[in-house]
C-alpha cells in the first residue's frame, strides 16, 4: 500500500455510542498508519471512543459562535484550518457531506461522502424539511455534481442513490465491517433444548420492528409450548423512544421478555442466546436501515439469524445457510421461521457456523478498511493526474 497524505473526516456529532462501526474503521485505518483528522460540531462519547485526532468546534474558544456559523454557512475559521491540514475529506453520512461541499471546493480537495441508511431515505421523509437536514434538502444536487465517490453499503443503497440523481459511476460498495475477534462463537453442542433463546439488539426505534418480532415471538412461543419447548426473549435496547411502549407490549403478550441493562455488552448477550431476531421494516416516515451491525456481529458470534428482506439485509444473510429471511412485517412467517430453528438446533449450529465464515470473509474490519484505502487510494491518484 502506497503511503496516504492525512485523510480527513467529518461528522458532525463524534460519535453518538451506537456507531461503533465509525469508530471501529477509524481505528483500523489508524492501526495501518493512515494519519485521520476528524472534524465536528460537538464531541461525544469520548470515555467509548477515546483515540481519535478530533478538533471539535464546540471546544474551541467562542465555540458556539463559529458552530453557529458553520451550520449556516458551510465553513468556518477552524473548519478552514483543519481542511488545510488534509488532502483528502470523507464525510460520514450525506447530510454531512453537504455541509463539505463548501470547504472541499475552496480548498481544491477531492471529497467523499459515505451513506449508511436514513441518510438514503431522507430524500422521500418529512424529516427532509426540518432544521437538521434542511441544508442537505437544498444541497443534495450541488454534492452529487461536486462530489467524488459517494460510498455505500449494499446495492440496494447504490440502487436508491442512483435514483435520486447520485451518477452512477461515481458511487462504491463498501461493505460495513466489525472485528470477529470480538465475539466468541457457540462451541457448537446443542444446548437445553428444552428452552430456546430469541435475542433482538438495537435502539428501540420503529424501523427496528421490535413491535413485530414480540408478536412473532408470541406466536412461536404458543406453538412451541405443547412440544416442551420455552422461548425466552432478551430484548438489549438502548432505552430509545419506544422502549415503555414494547415493554407494555411485551406485558399484554404475556411473554417471557429479559430486559438487560444498556450497558451490558452485546457479546456476552450474544453467547446467551440461540438465535438472533432482525424484524427490521421501512418506519412510517421512511427511515430505512442501511445494513444493520447487529447482523454482522451475531455472524460472528456462531448465532443464525432471522430477518426480513428489509434494506442491505439480503446481502447480509444467505437465506437457509446462514439464516432464514421473510417478508417486511410479516409476523406469521416470522414467527414460523423462529418454530423450524427451534426444532432443529442441529440446524442452527450449521447456519451459525456458516455465519460466522461468512462474517470474516466478507464484513470483517479489515475488508471494509481495504474497501476505504482502496477508494482513497483511486481518487487521489486521479486526482492528482487531472492536476498535472
Amino acid at each position: 500500500m502506497a503511503s496516504l497524505p492525512p485523510i480527513g473526516w467529518v461528522r458532525h456529532n463524534f460519535l453518538p455510542p451506537s456507531e461503533t462501526f465509525i469508530y471501529a474503521a477509524l481505528s483500523a485505518l489508524t492501526e495501518a498508519e493512515v494519519d485521520v483528522r476528524v472534524f465536528a460540531i460537538n464531541r461525544r462519547s469520548k470515555q467509548k471512543f477515546p483515540d481519535a485526532q478530533v478538533t471539535a468546534l464546540t471546544e474551541q474558544r467562542f465555540g458556539h459562535l463559529e458552530a453557529a456559523q458553520y451550520w449556516l454557512t458551510g465553513t468556518s475559521r477552524s473548519h478552514r484550518a483543519w481542511a488545510s491540514s488534509v488532502r483528502l475529506i470523507h464525510a460520514h453520512m450525506g447530510y454531512t457531506g453537504a455541509h463539505a461541499v463548501r470547504v472541499a471546493t475552496e480548498r481544491a480537495l477531492p471529497l467523499v461522502t459515505s451513506f449508511y441508511g436514513r441518510d438514503v431515505t431522507l430524500a422521500h421523509a418529512r424529516a427532509r424539511l426540518s432544521p437538521a437536514y434542511l441544508p442537505y434538502t437544498l444541497m443534495q444536487k450541488r454534492l452529487f455534481e461536486r462530489g467524488d465517490r459517494f460510498v455505500v453499503l449494499s446495492e440496494h443503497m447504490r440502487a436508491a442513490l442512483v435514483a435520486q440523481g447520485c451518477p452512477e459511476h461515481k458511487t462504491r460498495v463498501v461493505r460495513i465491517g466489525i472485528d470477529p475477534n470480538r465475539f466468541t462463537p457457540v462451541d457448537g453442542s446443542v444446548r437445553d433444548a428444552a428452552t430456546f433463546r430469541v435475542l433482538l439488539v438495537g435502539r428501540e426505534v420503529q424501523k427496528k420492528g421490535f413491535d413485530d418480532g414480540l408478536r412473532a415471538c408470541a406466536q412461536a412461543a404458543a406453538a412451541l409450548e405443547p412440544e416442551g419447548i420455552q422461548l425466552k426473549v432478551t430484548l438489549l435496547g438502548t432505552g430509545g423512544p419506544l422502549e415503555a411502549a414494547l415493554r407494555a407490549l411485551g406485558r399484554q403478550l404475556e411473554l417471557d421478555v429479559d430486559w438487560p441493562d444498556p450497558s451490558t455488552r452485546v457479546p456476552e448477550a450474544m453467547r446467551q442466546a440461540d438465535v438472533l431476531l432482525v424484524p427490521s421494516r421501512t418506519a412510517d416516515n421512511g427511515d430505512q436501515e442501511g445494513t444493520p451491525t447487529v447482523i454482522c456481529e451475531g455472524g460472528a458470534a456462531g448465532l443464525p439469524v432471522v430477518a426480513t428482506r428489509h434494506a442491505g439485509i439480503p446481502d447480509q444473510i444467505d437465506h437457509d445457510r446462514t439464516g432464514l429471511l421473510v417478508a417486511e412485517r410479516d409476523i406469521e412467517a416470522l414467527a414460523e421461521a423462529l418454530v423450524v430453528l427451534a426444532r432443529q438446533p442441529e440446524r442452527r449450529v450449521a447456519f451459525g457456523r456458516a455465519a460466522r465464515q461468512k462474517v470474516i470473509r466478507e464484513f470483517s474490519i479489515a475488508a471494509h478498511r481495504d474497501g476505504l484505502l482502496s477508494v482513497y487510494e483511486e481518487l487521489l491518484a486521479s486526482w492528482e493526474r487531472t492536476k498535472k
